[in-house]
């Protein structure tokens, strides 16, 4: 545990000496979380996420994202899965659309396994103070850890409610499936923001997940905190301004395993 807490320190600080630095038209955010199910097991997952994000045109822009998970059964085996994105993406005033691509890695006991996702997604801005995100596509998954090759996909939906321009509070719904099986999850999250010029970010929430398989079913909860560094208004800028105007977020990221990275 004491080097994922390291590792989440480190991505902070970096965040902190970079976002002073970033300008107009370049973007980007950093972040970490840790994830601690409910149950007696103590399952738990560790996410170290980044982005950077720039426009080009009058309204067309791109995003690149990565990073990192580690994935605890509670039962002494874990998974390590590395992912790398990007996207294409078009904005106006009142929202934007986004073409997606995103890749994860992983191995175990000598085993490898990748996963890629692919689709669109779009958010609209409902006024000042609401945020409607949804989001859709499909997935591969190949490697001998799986065991086969197999196609499925993905699809979300996100409601998003500033109480404050730096106080956020969002619900989500997502779903995946794969092999026969699928993966449905029910996130609740509220973020804020120090401040305008400390464009640091604290986050927590619930989260509820069901996997089900040829009629059988299991489900679980958890709860997850997590550190986010906004790089991008360098004059200042509220929470509202800086994720409508940087990092594409929800309708740019795929479930891992069927479970959203925060």
């Amino acid at each position: 545990m004491k080097k994922y807490l390291l590792l989440s320190a480190g991505v902070l600080a970096l965040g902190l000496a970079l976002s002073g630095s970033a300008n107009a038209a370049v973007s980007g955010t950093l972040g970490g979380s840790y994830a601690s199910g409910t149950d007696s097991n103590s399952a738990s997952l560790w996410n170290v996420n980044g982005s950077l994000t720039d426009t080009f045109g009058s309204n067309w822009g791109g995003e690149v994202t990565g990073g990192y998970h580690n994935l605890d059964d509670g039962f002494g085996d874990t998974l390590d899965i590395w992912n790398v994105g990007g996207s294409l993406f078009w904005a106006s005033m009142q929202g934007r659309i986004a073409a997606t691509v995103n890749y994860y890695s992983t191995s175990i006991a000598g085993f490898d396994g990748h996963i890629t996702t692919y689709g669109v997604g779009g958010e609209w801005y409902a006024g000042p103070n609401f945020t409607v995100a949804v989001k859709g596509g499909g997935d591969t998954v190949s490697g001998d850890l799986f065991g086969t090759s197999d196609s499925g996909g993905y699809a979300g939906g996100m409601l998003q409610w500033y109480a404050m321009p730096n106080l956020a509070v969002s619900g989500a719904v997502d779903y995946a499936e794969q092999f026969g099986g699928h993966v449905t999850s029910e996130t609740a999250k509220v973020e804020w923001m120090f401040s305008n010029s400390m464009p640091v970010s604290i986050y927590g929430g619930y989260e509820h997940a069901d996997a089900g398989s040829g009629g059988f079913g299991v489900g679980g909860d958890a709860f997850f905190v997590g550190l986010k560094v906004y790089m991008n208004g360098a004059d200042g800028g509220t929470l509202v301004d800086r994720q409508r105007n940087g990092s594409l977020g929800y309708i740019g990221e795929a479930p891992v395993l069927g479970l959203s990275t925060n």
